[in-house]
């Protein structure tokens, strides 16, 4: 069904003291920039990717941005958001994005650290969504983020061996050198 609101809507009291089983997560999908790419016509798990490259002691900045079917399934480092190998990337921020209906993964940090991953909702996802890659990534801060409706990846199209997105975690992260504070996953296989 759909909720429609008329005006602002407030904070409650009441809610702060509710049950947890009886909380639910709401956010809003769309943004009023839309980044998507036309559908590839060989192979329709293959979308757009936005990739933050090379890129160290440079300031980043994506905000507010509502990414669509992006992702390239089976293409390694081909994801909907990826900072890629930038190293030191301290001030960085994406915060307040949607990605939804993506082909492979959601917001990948990879060889990159300091950076702060802020209020972003996922929904629809294939594959791990949140993530760091390879595990020498530190002192990155997911917070507050949602991740809705994850998905597997067909094992036809891993990127590898040794891939574990036909067993996708909503935020997966192989070191404890990065923080997660406030996330939550929900609806996800």
């Amino acid at each position: 069904g759909v909720i429609k609101f008329e005006g602002e809507v407030g904070f409650h009291p009441h809610f702060e003291n509710a049950d947890p089983r009886t909380r639910a997560e709401v956010a809003l999908l769309s943004r009023n920039m839309l980044l998507t790419a036309v559908a590839d016509p060989g192979n329709p798990l293959h979308g757009g990717h936005l990739i933050v490259l090379h890129t160290p002691d440079v300031v980043q900045h994506l905000e507010g941005v509502h990414v669509k079917g992006m992702g390239q399934q089976g293409k390694v480092g081909r994801y909907p958001i990826h900072i890629h190998i930038s190293h030191n990337v301290a001030g960085s921020i994406v915060k307040a994005n949607t990605i939804t209906d993506s082909n492979q993964r959601c917001i990948v940090i990879h060889g990159s650290h300091e950076a702060v991953i802020e209020s972003n909702v996922a929904y629809n996802t294939k594959g791990h969504c949140f993530m760091t890659e390879d595990g020498n990534e530190f002192g990155n801060i997911f917070r507050k983020n949602l991740g809705a409706l994850t998905v597997p990846v067909e094992t036809a199209n891993l990127l590898s061996s040794a891939d574990s997105d036909h067993k996708p975690s909503t935020f997966w992260m192989p070191t404890p050198r990065n923080s997660l504070v406030g996330n939550v996953a929900a609806g996800s296989a």
